[in-house]
């Protein structure tokens, strides 16, 4: 009998102000779920620099063969879908300290890791099926600093030196149209996503990836 394939969803716990994190929230609805043939199975993320990854390496190891992993995090500022291109080698976290207090400042994810990542995942199928959907979306060109970008890195880095196949990526997604700040609100509808909105992006997403494996 063949193997299921499997796709690893990761999505962050609620942080600072944030009680709602729209990436776990996706993550959990897509759990146990099948797309395009694969199984999705999620993992939600504590949002801590010192263990977040040690969590994901666990889903990492264990969901085998894992063809695909994308993450989703949150981006308070977003007004669409943004499907991120590439996670640079630095940890910079110049706001709010993580969950465990945490605020590290020019540090490498990897002190012997490349500089660079480009995602693998097949960004321009993903946008072209969004955009039919008339799903807000576009391509980012860069992932941050924090630790949205630090996952997205670790992931890559982890990927390519095992020598898997795996194909990695990251996605952020808006706020929820209640946690736009008040002096935003008549603009809620161009500054946040419902998360049924978000949710069918993501499913839409694990098609197209689902379809390049």
């Amino acid at each position: 009998m063949a193997e299921i394939k499997r796709i690893l969803l990761t999505g962050f716990e609620p942080y600072a102000d944030f009680d709602i994190n729209p990436s776990a929230e996706v993550a959990k609805l897509m759990n146990g779920t099948k797309v395009g043939g694969c199984l999705i199975r999620s993992v939600i993320l504590p949002v801590s620099f010192k263990d977040s990854f040690k969590i994901l390496k666990e889903g990492l190891t264990s969901q085998r063969p894992l063809c695909a992993v994308l993450s989703l995090g949150l981006n308070p500022h977003a007004s669409t879908i943004r499907v991120e291109r590439i996670a640079i080698n630095i940890m910079d976290y110049n706001g709010t300290p993580d969950n465990s207090g945490q605020k590290p400042v020019d540090i490498p994810v990897m002190p012997t890791g490349e500089l660079a990542y480009l995602s693998t995942l097949p960004l321009r199928e993903i946008i072209r099926r969004l955009k039919r959907a008339k799903v807000p979306v576009a391509i980012s060109n860069s992932a941050g600093t924090h630790l949205c970008n630090c996952i997205m890195y670790s992931v890559l880095n982890f990927v390519a030196r095992k020598n898997w196949k795996t194909k990695a990526g990251f996605i952020h997604l808006p706020p929820l149209p209640q946690q736009v700040p008040k002096g935003r609100r008549r603009t809620a509808n161009r500054c946040s996503m419902p998360l049924e909105v978000s949710a069918k992006a993501v499913r839409i997403a694990l098609r197209a990836v689902a379809s390049s494996i």
